[in-house]
């Protein structure tokens, strides 16, 4: 099977980590499943909620071909996505791709083992909204087709919880209701 993962800390997982989600799907020709993987903490920036709250957030992003997989939380340490790769590399059933997008595929140099990666995993590149692709590194494909791009991450909806202001149409409104019913990001 091929499956494509889209990790992250998705603090918290918005309609676009969905749209990306979907949009590999019908895409990127031979892609069965995609995984959406959250880190348990991150290499480059904080988390705010637990690896918890976040997996049961993700719960609502699956559907039959969109998956949620723990095997990055499940370590309860800092993720790197080498040892996600060496890990996924035991299973010869499967081939694995690893999303980024287009803000994300510039600062790839700055991952642990960047070079070993590319020997294990093929990388889609998603294009963000203000996020052009421009050169992309060894073993890095651009997802093609007539996509919808956008602009909204985490951060924004972080930032607008922090101020009252709503998020409703930016998340899912299970994750909306998660969201006040735990008091997070306030």
């Amino acid at each position: 099977m091929n499956i494509a993962i889209l990790g992250g800390r998705f603090d918290p997982p918005h309609i676009w980590h969905y749209w990306t989600a979907q949009q590999v799907l019908e895409n990127v020709p031979g892609i069965e499943e995609v995984w959406l993987l959250p880190d348990y903490q991150n290499a480059f920036k904080p988390i705010v909620a637990s690896a918890l709250e976040r997996i049961e957030m993700l719960h609502y992003l699956e559907t039959g071909r969109i998956r949620l997989s723990t095997i990055a939380a499940a370590h309860e340490e800092t993720t790197f996505t080498i040892d996600i790769a060496h890990e996924l590399s035991g299973d010869t059933a499967n081939r694995y791709y690893w999303i980024v997008g287009s803000d994300i595929a510039g600062e790839f140099s700055k991952w642990r083992d960047y070079q070993k990666l590319t020997k294990i995993l093929q990388f889609l590149v998603f294009p963000r909204k203000d996020y052009p692709i421009k050169n992309l590194p060894f073993g890095f494909k651009r997802v093609e087709g007539n996509l919808m791009l956008s602009n909204i991450s985490s951060s924004l909806i972080r930032d607008r919880v922090k101020v009252g202001k709503t998020i409703s149409g930016l998340v899912y409104p299970e994750v909306e209701d998660y969201i006040k019913r735990k008091n997070l990001y306030k």
